[in-house]
């Protein structure tokens, strides 16, 4: 990655030369590789399922009726119960774990799943959303989605 003509790793090198901890430690996990861009294609999830898109759904809806949407990736999916006033999903394979909801203007919901990947949150943001979630089993990053 290079900014301008001049490669990331060189900018990071010069700012954390000094002697400032604070800046070592950003640089530090600048150059971590452990987890690179090839990590996040692995663990990211596609929109397998969105009941919005159903042909059925759009012809009987209700209104306040429930959204689902299923996002998959290998080897977890993560799958989701939107209602007007909370959201409840599922990790699967059951098991504990932590899912983090990023809006697109930074916000953040975090709640953890229980032993068996049940979690819900309240104050779900709306508009553009993707969802992390972290287990024993693996990693899942959702691309983005409007609620």
């Amino acid at each position: 990655m290079s900014v301008g003509e001049f490669p990331l790793i060189t900018l990071v090198d010069t700012v954390a030369a000094g002697d400032d901890p604070a800046w070592r430690e950003i640089a530090d996990r600048c150059m971590d590789r452990s987890y690179d861009d090839r990590d996040l294609l692995d663990d990211l999830a596609w929109l397998s399922f969105d009941s919005a898109a159903e042909p059925a759904r759009a012809q009987r809806a209700e209104p306040g009726q429930a959204r689902v949407l299923i996002f998959t990736t290998t080897p977890l999916s993560l799958e989701l119960e939107l209602m007007a006033d909370h959201v409840v999903g599922q990790i699967v394979p059951p098991g504990p774990g932590q899912v983090v909801v990023e809006a697109a203007d930074g916000t953040t919901v975090q709640a953890e799943a229980d032993d068996l990947g049940f979690f819900d949150f309240t104050g779900m943001p709306r508009g553009s959303v993707r969802l992390r979630c972290e287990t024993p089993t693996g990693r899942l990053v959702t691309g983005w989605v409007c609620l």
